[in-house]
Parts: structure tokens; sequence; C-alpha cells
């Protein structure tokens, strides 16, 4: 694998795994923990993933159950992760915006391809996502909490975290009260865009997709066998977003490209970019659809 110029790639990995923003959850403590359930409101679709801790009955977890429900059983993930694959398969623009092409000493264009492919599924699964989600478990409570080292959405810009629960030992995502303020991907006003990939067109898929990542069923189970986690930009911040995303790449600014196929977000990204681009362009014939975005993101912000 590449190493940076200056700078070796455990420098560049982020201990934690959690996405950005703020909320103030109090302290939970629990006694024989529960159980993750099926979809609690109606029929759970194939592979749908499962919930642990709603309270159906409470309007705020019934929304939240349902927007759960949505990205799975509405094919929005499936079509974010597939769209990820394909650009990654035929090293189209999305694809090269976040990731390097492959060389002699990595398959980068494989291992992406294979890492989404885990979460998009296979074509003949009759339009089901992949098994592996099926195994995820999103908890309600901010069980983080609960670990005096673990994250937590107590820790600013923390929009939501996977990790194992030192109570249950079961490995969960969690999604703090911020992330549920992102809409769908399929309700991105395409006019309203830049001519560059940037946060406008946000989502709550793309955080989903950012935690699954982070999954260790994920990873280290495709040809990558590596841990997918949070690297650091060059300012040792994390490269969250698309101008720090694509800046790990960018020969202009971090130039550094081997911890890309190990950031949550360079796949995150791409995948909401690939899909944004297929949704929005005018020209969906053969891989036309690719070049919607005519420009890179702008270069990231350093922090003193």
């Amino acid at each position: 694998m590449y190493l940076s110029k200056t700078h070796s790639l455990a420098l560049l990995i982020a201990v934690a795994r959690a996405s950005r923003f703020l909320n103030h959850p109090s302290r939970v403590l629990r006694r024989n923990p529960p159980t993750p359930s099926a979809y609690p409101l109606g029929d759970a679709c194939g592979h749908e993933w499962q919930y642990l801790n709603f309270n159906p009955d409470d309007d705020t977890d019934e929304a939240h159950l349902r927007t759960l429900h949505d990205i799975i059983c509405g094919d929005e993930m499936r079509a974010i992760s597939s769209y990820g694959q394909f650009s990654a398969q035929d090293v189209l623009a999305p694809y090269k915006r976040y990731f390097p092409e492959s060389d002699e000493e990595d398959d980068f264009q494989t291992h992406v391809k294979d890492v989404l492919g885990l979460i998009a599924g296979m074509s003949d699964t009759d339009g089901a996502i992949g098994s592996i989600v099926g195994t995820f478990v999103v908890d309600n409570l901010d069980f983080g909490a609960n670990d005096g080292d673990g994250t937590n959405c107590a820790e600013e810009g923390t929009l939501a975290y996977t990790l194992t629960d030192q109570l249950d030992k079961r490995e969960k995502i969690h999604f703090c009260d911020p992330s549920w303020t992102r809409g769908s991907a399929g309700d991105v006003d395409c006019a309203s865009l830049d001519p560059y990939p940037s946060t406008k067109m946000d989502s709550f898929s793309r955080i989903a997709l950012h935690e699954m990542m982070h999954y260790s069923s994920v990873g280290p189970q495709t040809s990558l066998k590596e841990q997918i986690v949070d690297v650091k930009n060059e300012d040792l911040q994390p490269a969250y977003d698309p101008p720090r995303v694509h800046g790990l790449l960018d020969p202009a600014q971090d130039d550094n490209p081997a911890p890309t196929e190990i950031n949550a977000d360079s796949y995150a990204w791409m995948s909401l970019d690939a899909w944004i681009s297929r949704k929005c362009s005018k020209d969906a014939e053969g891989n036309d659809w690719a070049s919607f975005f005519t420009q890179n993101p702008p270069p990231y912000e350093h922090e003193d």
C-alpha cells in the first residue's frame, strides 16, 4: 500500500469511529438488557436491520422507526450503495474524486466494489439489500454514554456512532438527535446544488451508510481485509464531508491515497455522489450521468 509522504498510515487513523454533531443525552444505566427485534410497526422487508429500545407508542420513536425502515425497504440504501459499487467497478468520476485507481500494490477498485457490494446485495435477491444488513442493530439508547472512554452523543459534532456496547456486548449503531434532521436523498433539489459535491446533498442514508462501514463484519470480511475507521487529514482533523474526503486523495492537498479505502466517509460520500449524479443528470445514457458534477470539491480549510 501507499504511505503518505509526510505521515504514516497509523498516524492518520482515528481511534474513535463516529460522525459529527451535538447532543446532550442523560446517562443511561441498564440491567438485563433487552434483545433486538424485527421492525415493530409492520412487516419487515428482506434483510432489514434490527431494532432495540424503541417505543412504538411514542410519536418520536415511531417517526424514527419509519425513517430507518424506509431507507432499507424503500431501496434508497440499496440504490446509493449500488451506484457507488458501479462507480468503483467502471472507475467513473465519482469514484475518482475519493479513491485512487488500482496499481501493482493495491487493488483499490476491487476493495471498494466488494465493500459496497456487501451492503447492496446481489442482483438476484429480488430487490433485497445485502444479507449483512440484517445482522446490524440500531439501538435507540445512547449506549456509548455507559462507557467512560466510548463515543456518545454528548461529544460535540457527533451525528452517530457504531460501537460494541460494554453492557450487552453487541456491536450496534446509534443515531444522535441531529442526524434525524437529514432528509431523503430522493428529495434533494438538483437545481440547488453546486457544480461540485457538497453537504447540500447530504441525507440520512449517507450517515447510515457511513455507520454501516464501521461494522467489524464489513471491511475485514471482504477483499479489503481491514477495519474501516475514520481517517484524519494532514491537519489531524477527521476526514468528514466532501472537501476533506477529496483532500485525502488530492495531490495538491494531503496526497495520501492509501487510507481512503479504510475511511468510512469516503465510501459514504462517493456513493451519495454517484446516486445524486444519476438522479440529477439530464443525460442518463450509459455512464454519462457520472459527469453531472463538473468540479471536484474545493480544498478543505486547515485547522491550526
